[in-house]
Parts: structure tokens; sequence; C-alpha cells
């Protein structure tokens, strides 16, 4: 495999695969909604050690993989194929601005509480949590997509340099 094709395929996997677990999470919000306060707080204990084992790893490497992605094919900068990649990976940079700004401290937060006596207002407090994620899952899916777009209008598995004649 070339190393273009390498890079569009990581983008592709990783922010599909990201946009597939926000998803999942945020259609389950109204079950969560029906646990108790102290079963909400120790399900979102438990899950947030899960997720924060594999979501910067997808993050980061969708992002590595996006900007690479990018500088393989600058000299193409008015290709589709250039701003649906500048799109995925720029939705990328917002979800890591986002989560780092708002999700991580509330997951900080969230870690200190006791299951036996939360917060009396958990709810209200975790709403600025539950909000972020919605944007962040739409903006995964719609990186997503750009990003499969981009691979799919790609041209071919070399960066253009130049025309070779007769080739």
């Amino acid at each position: 495999m070339r190393p273009l094709t390498m890079v569009r395929v990581i983008t592709v996997v990783c922010t599909g695969l990201l946009a597939g677990i926000f998803l999942g999470y945020l259609v389950s919000a109204p079950a969560r909604g029906a646990l108790s306060t102290s079963s909400f707080v120790q399900h979102q204990q438990v899950v947030h050690v899960y997720y924060a084992s594999i979501a910067p790893a997808l993050i980061l490497a969708a992002l590595i993989a996006g900007l690479t992605w990018l500088f393989m094919v600058r000299s193409n900068w008015r290709s589709a194929e250039f701003w649906l990649t500048a799109g995925a990976t720029g939705g990328i940079v917002f979800i890591t601005v986002l989560t780092r700004a708002v999700n991580v401290p509330l997951n900080e937060q969230l870690m200190t509480w006791s299951i036996a006596a939360p917060p009396a207002n958990v709810r209200e407090l975790w709403a600025t949590w539950e909000f972020s994620h919605m944007i962040r899952t739409i903006v995964a899916v719609v990186a997503f997509l750009l990003a499969v777009g981009g691979m799919a209008t790609g041209n071919s598995d070399k960066p253009a340099t130049s025309d070779r004649k007769g080739a």
C-alpha cells in the first residue's frame, strides 16, 4: 500500500471509529436518564475509564493522519480531495479543542464524585457535558463523511507533482 493510500485509510478509519463511538454513546442518553443519581455517577465513572483509554488515541491518530494527508496533497489545493480533507481535519481539530475545554474538565470533576453521595444537582452539572458531546458527535459524523468524500475523490495514490507525458 502506498503512503498516501495508507494515510487516507488511517484518517477515514480513525475518524469513523470516533464518530461511531460518539454516536453510540449519544443514542444511549435516554437510558442514562433513567438511572438513579448514584447509578448514573457509577456508570459515568466506569465508562470514563474505558473511553479515556481509547478516545485520545483515536483523536490523535485522526488528527495526525489528516494533517499528513493535507500535506501530501497540498499541491492540489484546488481539488475536492484537498478541501474535503481540510474540512474533515478541521472537524477533528474542533473536536480536540471542545473536548479539552469542556469534556475533560467535567470528566475530571466526575471522577471526584462519590457514588454513595453524589452532588444533588448532578444532572444539571452534567448537562454541559451532554450538550458538548452532542456537538462533538455531529462534528465527528460530518468529519467522517468529509474524509470518505476526500478519499473517494482522490485521483491517484501519488500526490500530484507534475504531468508525465507518455506514462
